[in-house]
């Protein structure tokens, strides 16, 4: 009896310790049945733990890339490595991902064959610092493609960048702290002290 009451007070699913390791911990998406993204991700996240501590960035798997647009598109994560035509679909909202979209996504870096995107409603103070890292990073993850010039074109002009990315690209200030549209989804990235 005392356990099915656990069960009602935690909501719908019995985790209700992940919604606060997602708001400590910044979980880039990548999709099983792709095994490069997984690679490619763990090099972020390693550039980006070691770059931006606080973020305590990790990689995760989803199963399949419908995965990954149902968990963006239903705010439980906030960015993923996707390839380029995947986020164009998701962000357009066609097929494989009609049912989930569209979901408004911006790019804050390009990386090879993939797009590091985010919602629409990601921080630019964190997409500022995560272009920034990975810019100064390219050592690790030599096939990164940034935007140039002061127009800051994206790598893919079907996902336009994030306005934060397009900041520091563009060389404006880093953004202040702002309010995240989603409270319980909020991410300590951020300068280390």
């Amino acid at each position: 009896m005392a356990g099915a009451a656990a069960m009602f007070l935690c909501g719908h699913a019995p985790y209700g310790q992940w919604g606060v390791y997602r708001r400590r911990h910044l979980l880039i998406l990548t999709s099983r049945a792709d095994p490069p993204s997984f690679e490619l991700g763990k090099r972020v996240a390693e550039v980006l733990a070691d770059r931006l501590p606080s973020s305590k960035a990790q990689v995760s798997r989803a199963p399949h890339k419908e995965r990954i647009a149902s968990l963006m598109s239903s705010q439980q994560l906030d960015v993923a490595l996707m390839r380029r035509d995947d986020a164009a679909a998701l962000r357009q909202g066609r097929p494989p991902f009609a049912e989930h979209g569209p979901v408004k996504l911006f790019t804050v870096v390009g990386i090879g064959e993939y797009l590091f995107v985010c919602r629409d409603d990601f921080a630019a103070r964190h997409a500022w610092l995560i272009a920034e890292a990975l810019d100064k990073s390219r050592s690790a993850l030599p096939e990164l493609l940034l935007p140039s010039g002061s127009s800051a074109e994206p790598p893919d002009s079907r996902i336009p960048l994030h306005p934060g990315a397009l900041g520091y690209f563009t060389g404006a200030p880093m953004p202040g702290l702002e309010p995240h549209a989603h409270e319980d989804r909020t991410h300590e990235v951020d300068v280390p002290q």
